[in-house]
């Protein structure tokens, strides 16, 4: 897990060094909001085209080939990005990450793979501060490599770390990680190959925590793709400003997911803690939606912080708990394809809803699906573990 974790951690810092330049370089070279975010939201359309093609193929041949070539394909997508013309030329760029990006989904995979029922949530939530940490150092970096004035050879320095972080990511992949998908795991999963529609048809617990992943990866998707834009609208910033209050809500992700969300787990049970985790989640985007200043943004984004902080360790959790020992990579394939979906949803509308009904509306938005993913986890009890 440590080795695991340490993967992640390099790979999403580089993907953190470049998310909060990707709306500037995008109004930089002449695309609006609404392109802007569409070209976003591109990388999540490959993600969902290929997750499950992903999670398949890493329960036949092993989780650790899937994490090299996905880490290999983000530093081909970077170094295209430094070098795009165009906002079309993002968006491809983008599209070609998103159908290399098997790595997530395996990552989740190995985690379950080393886990038992007592574990699991904590497997989960070190792959949580994993991503919360590169979601400090990443943006801190690019805040500082950006400069007050960006100009297009910064945009090009960010992009070329990102690349290089990647590159990093797929060695320690190489070099630490131990393979965790054993050969009777391997033999059982051509035993069952079960759709997956016949999957989410014969497991109503499994369906309705793929719907929330949806609903809320789709709001944090709207969150992520305008905030840079709301920023500059409504506080006059730019991606250094932005860059930095990225880099703190990975500080207070890493503090929940490094063990907080575990041991809420531990004593209030998975389910609870994910439905506690949204109901902090929807006061978060609520708040955003009307906050016009600083002070009213950090209360609103420290909500925000530990909805996702509570509520994402224990879906993944919750999902995970659906897998056999031999489909493991396929469910979390499965989680993976309905976040990417919620990515290509949430992006294409967002740029939309900034342009025509103001800054503070894709927040609204993504207040209204959160609470609609609470009334589904709620919906029926379930058992925190159902799984083979």
């Amino acid at each position: 897990m440590i080795a695991l974790a340490s993967v992640v951690l390099i790979g999403m810092t580089g993907f953190g060094v470049f998310l909060p330049i990707f709306p500037f370089l995008s109004l930089e070279l002449g695309a609006t909001p609404t392109a802007t975010t569409i070209a976003m939201g591109a990388y999540s359309l490959g993600q969902l085209i290929a997750s499950p093609l992903w999670g398949k193929l890493s329960d036949r041949v092993g989780r650790k080939p899937i994490l090299i070539v996905g880490l290999l394909g983000g530093v081909i997508s970077y170094l295209w990005i430094a070098h795009a013309g165009s906002v079309y030329d993002l968006g491809a760029a983008r599209l070609f990450g998103g159908l290399m990006a098997g790595n997530v989904g395996a990552a989740f995979a190995a985690a379950a793979d080393l886990a038992d029922d007592k574990t699991r949530a904590r497997n989960m939530g070190m792959l949580g501060a994993a991503v919360g940490l590169g979601f400090i150092g990443g943006p801190a970096l690019g805040a500082l490599l950006i400069g007050h004035m960006p100009e297009r050879e910064s945009f090009v320095l960010v992009c070329y770390v990102s690349a290089v972080l990647a590159g990093l990511a797929a060695l320690a992949a190489i070099v630490l990680f131990k393979e965790s998908l054993t050969s009777q795991a391997r033999a059982k999963s051509g035993a069952q190959r079960l759709g997956r529609l016949a999957m989410l048809a014969s497991r109503p617990a499994l369906a309705r925590f793929v719907i929330v992943m949806f609903l809320a990866i789709a709001a944090q998707a709207l969150m992520e793709t305008t905030f840079g834009l709301w920023a500059d609208k409504e506080l006059h910033w730019g991606p250094r400003e932005v860059g930095w209050t990225l880099a703190a809500l990975g500080a207070g992700a890493v503090v929940l997911q490094g063990g907080g969300a575990g041991r809420a787990s531990r004593v209030l049970g998975e389910r609870m803690t994910l439905l506690i985790g949204l109901v902090l989640f929807a006061a978060g985007f609520g708040g955003l939606a009307v906050s016009h200043e600083v002070a009213t943004m950090a209360a609103s984004l420290t909500a925000l912080v530990l909805g996702i902080g509570l509520s994402t360790p224990a879906l993944n959790a919750l999902i995970a708990a659906q897998a056999a020992d031999g489909e493991r990579g396929a469910v979390m394939g499965l989680s993976q394809s309905a976040s990417a979906l919620g990515r290509v949803a949430g992006p294409l509308g967002a740029g939309a809803l900034f342009d025509h009904l103001g800054p503070g509306a894709p927040f609204g938005v993504a207040a209204a699906l959160i609470i609609g993913a609470l009334f589904v986890a709620q919906s029926e009890p379930v058992k925190d573990v159902v799984g083979a």
